[in-house]
C-alpha cells in the first residue's frame, strides 16, 4: 500500500501558518513531555498557558489531532498538536500515512444482510437504534408511533427561532450556534423525515430573511445553508410541486436574492407539473414589470426568466431572450453557457464582441466583467491548445489588475513556457508599482513571490521597503529557513511595535514574535545578543507587568 511521508510542509498545511509556527517555538523550547508513541499514534502533554492533552493518530491520508485546549475542541490541529508531532517525528524519525483502505460498497453489504437470519438483524438494528437516534426514529415510525411525537419537531421549531434572533450584531459564535440547529433539521432529512426537514428549513428561512435585508454577512451564509437543507430535503422528498414553485417564486420576488437561481437545482423536485407552474409564475411577474426593465441591477423578474430560458433552452434560449443589444451582464452568461455546451468557438466571439463592445465601460459599470470575459476566453483557447492566445488574451488583466490570482492565471495558462514570462510578468509589474506613491505600494510583488516560495525575491523586495508590516513579518519568516541571522531581528522589531500599543493581546502577540526571535538567534549563534536584548527590554518595560507575565509565560530570559 503506498505511504505518504510526513513533512513539516504537510504539518504546516494541516494546521496553518501561525499555529505551525507557534508550535515549532513550543517544540524548541522543550514544552512537549510524557511522549509516548507506537507506530500509528502518539499521546504527550504539552505546557502552554495551561496544561493540556493531545493524542495524533495516523490515519485514512493524514496526521489527525486532538488537543484539550479551546481549539483542539473545535478539531483543529492547533500548536499543541504541532508541537507534539515535531517531537514525535524527533524521537521515532520519518514517519508516514497509509492511503485509506477498501471499503465494502453498498452493493456488497446489502447482499450480505440479506442473506442474514431475521433474528440476528434484528439484534443489530437495535444496536444500531441505541446509538443512533435517527434510527431509532425510523424505526419506531415504522412500528405506528406518528412522526411528531417521535421527532419533537415543535421543540426544534423553538430551537431555530432562539438560534437565529440577532441582539446587537452577529458573530461567528452565533452563526456556529445557527449551524447547530440546522444539523439537526439536516438529520432529519438524511433520516428520510424529508416532509418535516422541508417545513423546518423554510420556517428557518424566513427568520433569517427578516434579518438579512441589511447586508449582514453572516446572515447570508446561514441563509445559503438553510437553502441547502431546504434544497435536499425538496430533491429527497418530493413535496408539491405547485405550491413549491409558488414558494420558490414569491421568496425570490420578495427578496430579490432567495431561490433566484433557483434552476436547475430544483428542477428534479418540481417534475413537470411544477415547472410548468413555475414558468407561469415567472412570465406573471415579467408582465407586471414596469416599461422599463432593464435596470442596474436588473429586476428579480427578468433574471428569474434569464434563468428559466437557460434551464429550457441553454444558450439558444438566451440569445432569443436577449434580442437585439444584450447587456454586458446577458453577453458574459450566455458565452460562459456556450463554453459549458462545449462552443467555445461561438463563446469567444461573443467574449470579444463583449469587450470590444464594452471597452472603457465595463470596469466601471460592470465590476470584475473584464476579468471574468478574458478568464473565460483564455479557458476556451486553452482547450483548443493556443496557449500564447491564452496567455495574450489574460495579460491585460494581470497589468490592470495585479494580484496573486492574477498573477496565477497567467502563469497557469503559458505553462511550460512560463519561465519566459514570468521575467517579462515581473518586471513590468515592479516597473508599475515604483511609479505609485502610496506606503504599501510593493504588497502585492511581495504576495507574489511568496505564493511561488521565492523567499529570496520576496526578502529582497521587502527589505527594501514599501510594504507592509505584516508583509515584511512573512518575508522575514521566509528568509529566517535559511538565514535566520538576516530575518530575526524583524522579529524583535515587530515585538517592540507591539508592545508599544500596550494592550494585552499584543503583549501576547510580541512575547510570541520574541519567542520566534530566540530560536532564530540561537540557530545562528546570537543567543548571547538575544539575552541581552531581552534584559534591555525587561528593564524598559519593568513596569508592565501584564507584558511580564507574557514573557514569562514564554519561557522567555
Amino acid at each position: 500500500m503506498t505511504r505518504q511521508a510526513v513533512t513539516e510542509e504537510l504539518i504546516r498545511e494541516w494546521s496553518g501558518g501561525r499555529a505551525f509556527d507557534r508550535g515549532k517555538v513550543y517544540f524548541a523550547q522543550d514544552r512537549v513531555e510524557d511522549l509516548s508513541v507506537t507506530e500509528s499514534a502518539a499521546t504527550a502533554v504539552v505546557d502552554g498557558s495551561s496544561v493540556y492533552d493531545v493524542r495524533l493518530d495516523l490515519a485514512d491520508g493524514r496526521m489527525w489531532g486532538e488537543c484539550s485546549c479551546p481549539q483542539g475542541d473545535d478539531g483543529k490541529f492547533c500548536k499543541h498538536c504541532v508541537a507534539t508531532a515535531l517531537a514525535w517525528m524527533a524521537e521515532a524519525g520519518p514517519l508516514s500515512v497509509p492511503e485509506p483502505p477498501d471499503k465494502i460498497s453498498d452493493e456488497a453489504l446489502r447482499t450480505f444482510l440479506a442473506s442474514q437470519e431475521h433474528g440476528w438483524l434484528a439484534e443489530e438494528l437495535m444496536r444500531a437504534a441505541t446509538a443512533a437516534p435517527m434510527v431509532r426514529a425510523r424505526l419506531e415510525v415504522a412500528a405506528g408511533a406518528e412522526a411528531k411525537n417521535v421527532l419533537a419537531t415543535e421543540r426544534l421549531r423553538r430551537d431555530l427561532a432562539l438560534s437565529v434572533r440577532i441582539d446587537d450584531d452577529e458573530t461567528e459564535e452565533w452563526l456556529d450556534g445557527v449551524k447547530a440547529a440546522f444539523a439537526k433539521v439536516t438529520d432529519l432529512s438524511k433520516a428520510g423525515f424529508t416532509g418535516e426537514a422541508t417545513e423546518l428549513a423554510e420556517y428557518a428561512i424566513d427568520l433569517l430573511a427578516g434579518v438579512a435585508e441589511e447586508d449582514r454577512f453572516l446572515v447570508h451564509q446561514a441563509l445559503a445553508e438553510a437553502g441547502r437543507i431546504h434544497l435536499a430535503a425538496c430533491s429527497d422528498g418530493h413535496p408539491d410541486p405547485r405550491a413549491l414553485a409558488d414558494r420558490l417564486v414569491d421568496q425570490a420576488l420578495a427578496t430579490g436574492t432567495l431561490f433566484v437561481d433557483a434552476l436547475p437545482g430544483y428542477a428534479g423536485a418540481l417534475g413537470p407539473d411544477g415547472l410548468a407552474r413555475y414558468r407561469e409564475r415567472v412570465e406573471q411577474a415579467w408582465r407586471d414589470l414596469e416599461p422599463d426593465p432593464a435596470g442596474d441591477p436588473p429586476p428579480t423578474a427578468v433574471l428569474l426568466r434569464e434563468r428559466l430560458a437557460e434551464h429550457e433552452g441553454g444558450a439558444d434560449g438566451l440569445i432569443t431572450l436577449a434580442a437585439g443589444e444584450p447587456s454586458s451582464r446577458q453577453v458574459l452568461r450566455i458565452a460562459r453557457v456556450l463554453a459549458g455546451e462545449g462552443k467555445d468557438g461561438s463563446a469567444l466571439e461573443w467574449i470579444r464582441g463583449g469587450l470590444a463592445r464594452f471597452d472603457g465601460e465595463v470596469a466601471l459599470n460592470d465590476f470584475g466583467l473584464d476579468v471574468d470575459l478574458r478568464t473565460l476566453g483564455a479557458e476556451c483557447l486553452l482547450r483548443a491548445g493556443d496557449q500564447r492566445g491564452a496567455v495574450e488574451f489574460l495579460w491585460p488583466v494581470f497589468i490592470d489588475s495585479p494580484s496573486v490570482r492574477t498573477y496565477g492565471m497567467v502563469a497557469e495558462a503559458a505553462g511550460a513556457h512560463w519561465p519566459r514570462w514570468r521575467e517579462r510578468a515581473l518586471t513590468r509589474l515592479s516597473e508599475k508599482l515604483a511609479r505609485y506613491q502610496t506606503d504599501h505600494r510593493f504588497n502585492v510583488l511581495v504576495e507574489i513571490m511568496l505564493s511561488e516560495q521565492d523567499s529570496e525575491g520576496a526578502w529582497q523586495v521587502a527589505r527594501a521597503g514599501g510594504v507592509s508590516q505584516d508583509l515584511r513579518l512573512r518575508a522575514a519568516r521566509a528568509r529566517g529557513a535559511t538565514h535566520p541571522a538576516e530575518a530575526y531581528p524583524v522579529l524583535l522589531e515587530a515585538a517592540e511595535a507591539a508592545i508599544e500599543e500596550k494592550k494585552k493581546r499584543q503583549y501576547a502577540w510580541a512575547a510570541q514574535l520574541l519567542a520566534e526571535a530566540q530560536l532564530l538567534a540561537g540557530q545562528c549563534g546570537h543567543g548571547q545578543k538575544f539575552d541581552q536584548h531581552m534584559a534591555g527590554l525587561r528593564a524598559e518595560h519593568k513596569a508592565k507587568s501584564a507584558l511580564r507575565a507574557e514573557l514569562n509565560q514564554a519561557r522567555l530570559p
